[in-house]
């Protein structure tokens, strides 16, 4: 296959741009049939491509001879899309599509078995598989077909439940007004079996099958005569429905369409096995629709795969559910592209863990007053953001700010995550402090800021956590506060393409951040059980792959370990190690830092071991096992659940302000070089 690549002429009506297959913005490419060896090769020399050589994009990348398509334009009312869903788009989304809609929706349309799609997140992929859907329902309604609704057109798989939650609201607040706008309202007085009737209000939403829902109520959708259309679900419950329930598996005998949003985050779940059982499933049982399909042994559902990353969990699937060779479309360009280009992003460098918190705390006190401050705090564990969502709502309490402060992790029931996200998206000065799990295709309007208090554990997830800012062509801010231990990380991340147009420097002396560090110590000592937030800190830093950041892991656990002591008001008074508990720190085994990889000797100032020494105290450099750690502690503090991130070394006096450098020169070894203005705020 050659890879000579044929650049348009953007003057030209010929549409014609390159022979590869792929989507590149802000180029456009024609969509061929690849195989997964041949995309790898294109990834790798599409992102050696410098930007000077993309030329420039044009006001549509589809012209005059394209007029026969669905998509003509980037404006709505220009395509052939359905009266009733080109109406509703309009007034509840806009006049325009987004590049991923623009490019996708005609190769999906037009494709026989389905395509791959690589696209950035925050640049409507939602609407970009939801668009092709909606429009092939109102178009075999419009034919008057019975089956169209006596059987599910299409199927939306998420990784989790909250973005198949935030799937179906977006779904269905455009189906609901496309069909208020066609010929095929619902009928209000339609009758529905007893044990199905569902609310009116309900009979026209587009149900979700997730786990932790109602099984019964999942199921009413699925015994009458009529079901709905379109169905979102997360592949544990609906693998559960499909071999467990018949009605349920009738429903999809004549399927057309299954979206797998998030592939590469769903894949390299625990969902990896269901999800390709599924696809087996639902392509055994398609049947033809009567009248309009012939029997094929060729006959199966179109697929649409969306992935931010495609690796051979994403390669495989593609070719088990389309077919060894598929159309692949890329929206993401270069290395560089990867991160949005609307998200200006900041380090902030710290001596230490503590120093992270109070540099974080104060960033958002410094801007709590401003009316469309609207961040999203990201921390690696489920603890941590119990511990900072605590923290934040006492500390805007004392200030007397009425801001809403809403944690959103894992580990809280599904009624407390899909609260959090209601009041988030309703409330336009809303803090949402979030784990990993807010981080992928998470949609949250008018997003100020994105923060991130420590470095997560693998650099696409840094990528799509600020991605929930600069969405939908708007401007966003992403700040990662780090201390000095984890620049390893940050290395990697530049490395990797990310820039931080600002370089700011916590430099611990300011006397409005020793006033916000005496606030924390003060309220952090009523907390309970922030031992256990912070050895799940601890675990975190152990769980970044050496090949991600080599992290030295023995200087950050001392580090943790001398936070957790200034929180718990103890002066740092280094012990003795001898194994006896102390107050104010924490409890380890020997055989828990053996494991971890810890120096003992070096660690037994700052935390209290237990167990029998070992005769080499020094374990391994290995970043080896994991192990257990004595809960044996005087100073037992009560009643945190989950994990967390930790805090660092700094006494109460040794806090402080900022020195802030844009690009130019380097205030503190920052390798991009950047200015050198000095700030005590923000």
């Amino acid at each position: 296959m050659s890879r000579v690549m044929l650049m348009q002429s953007w003057n030209s009506t010929c549409s014609n741009i390159l022979r590869r297959s792929l989507y590149r913005s802000p180029a456009v490419f024609q969509a061929h049939r690849y195989y997964a060896k041949d995309i790898k090769d294109h990834i790798e020399e599409v992102e050696n491509i410098s930007k000077e050589e993309v030329p420039a994009k044009p006001e549509s990348p589809v012209t005059e001879s394209d007029s026969s398509k669905i998509i003509t334009s980037n404006v709505i009312e220009e395509t052939n899309l359905h009266p009733a869903l080109k109406a509703a788009f309009i007034k509840n989304v806009g006049p325009t599509l987004t590049p991923v809609q623009e490019q996708c929706i005609n190769e999906f349309l037009e494709s026989k078995h389905g395509i791959v799609v690589r696209a950035k997140t925050g640049t409507g992929k939602t609407f970009a598989f939801g668009i092709p859907v909606i429009h092939s329902v109102l178009e075999l309604k419009d034919q008057n077909m019975k089956q169209a609704d006596r059987y599910v057109n299409s199927v939306v798989f998420s990784p989790t439940r909250d973005l198949a939650y935030q799937t179906r609201q977006s779904l269905s607040d455009l189906w609901n007004a496309s069909l208020a706008k066609s010929n095929h309202a619902p009928n209000r007085r339609k009758s529905y079996p007893k044990k199905s009737r569902l609310p009116n209000s309900e009979k026209n939403l587009i149900p979700l099958v997730i786990g932790q829902t109602p099984y019964k109520a999942t199921m009413s959708h699925f015994v009458s005569k009529e079901v709905p259309p379109i169905v979102v679900a997360t592949p544990g419950r609906f693998m559960d429905m499909l071999q467990n329930e018949p009605k349920f598996r009738t429903s999809f005998k004549h399927l057309q369409n299954i979206i797998i949003d998030e592939a590469d985050e769903l894949l390299n779940g625990n969902f990896k096995e269901d999800i390709n059982k599924i696809i087996d499933e639902l392509v055994s049982i398609r049947e033809p629709i009567p009248g309009v399909e012939a029997e094929s042994p060729d006959l199966k559902p179109k697929t649409m795969l969306f992935s931010a990353t495609v690796n051979d969990d994403v390669f495989y699937l593609a070719e088990r559910a389309i077919s060894t060779e598929f159309p692949f479309v890329d929206v993401t360009g270069n290395k560089e592209q990867e991160v949005n280009e609307n998200i200006s992003q900041t380090l902030v460098q710290t001596e230490s863990v503590f120093d992270t918190y109070v540099a974080a705390v104060q960033f958002v006190l410094n801007h709590a007053h401003e009316k469309n401050f609207k961040p999203i705090i990201f921390l690696s564990t489920t603890s941590s953001v119990d511990f900072i969502s605590k923290l934040l709502m006492d500390v805007l309490r004392n200030e007397n700010s009425r801001r809403r402060v809403l944690a959103f992790h894992g580990k809280l029931t599904q009624g407390k995550r899909d609260a959090s996200q209601r009041i988030f998206r309703e409330k336009d000065n809303a803090i949402l402090v979030a784990s990993g799990i807010g981080a992928r295709g998470m949609d949250f309007p008018n997003v100020s800021h994105v923060i991130q208090i420590g470095v997560s554990s693998e650099i696409d997830s840094h990528t799509h956590k600020i991605g929930r800012t600069g969405r939908a062509g708007k401007q966003g801010d992403a700040l990662l506060f780090t201390s000095k231990l984890e620049e390893p990380f940050v290395k990697a991340l530049r490395k990797n393409g990310n820039k931080f147009t600002e370089t700011i420097e916590f430099d611990g002396e300011s006397p409005e951040a020793q006033e916000v560090a005496e606030t924390i110590v003060s309220q952090t000592r009523s907390y309970l059980d922030l031992d256990d937030t912070f050895f799940k800190s601890i675990t975190h830093y152990r769980n970044i792959p050496s090949k991600v950041a080599n992290l030295n892991l023995t200087a950050l656990s001392i580090d943790v370990a001398k936070t957790y002591m200034k929180l718990m008001g103890t002066d740092g008074t280094q012990g003795e190690g001898d194994g006896d508990d102390e107050p104010g720190k924490l409890t380890m085994s020997y055989n828990m830092a053996k494991n971890l990889g810890l120096d003992t000797r070096k660690i037994e100032d700052y935390f209290t071991l237990t167990g029998r020494r070992p005769n080499d105290s020094r374990s391994s450099n290995s970043r080896g096992g994991r192990g257990g750690y004595s809960n044996d502690r005087n100073s037992k503090r009560g009643s945190w659940s989950n994990n967390d991130r930790s805090n660092n070394d700094r006494s109460n006096n040794d806090r402080g302000g900022y020195s802030r450098s844009r690009q130019g020169k380097s205030s503190r070894g920052d390798r991009d070089g950047d200015g050198d203005r000095r700030y005590s705020r923000w």
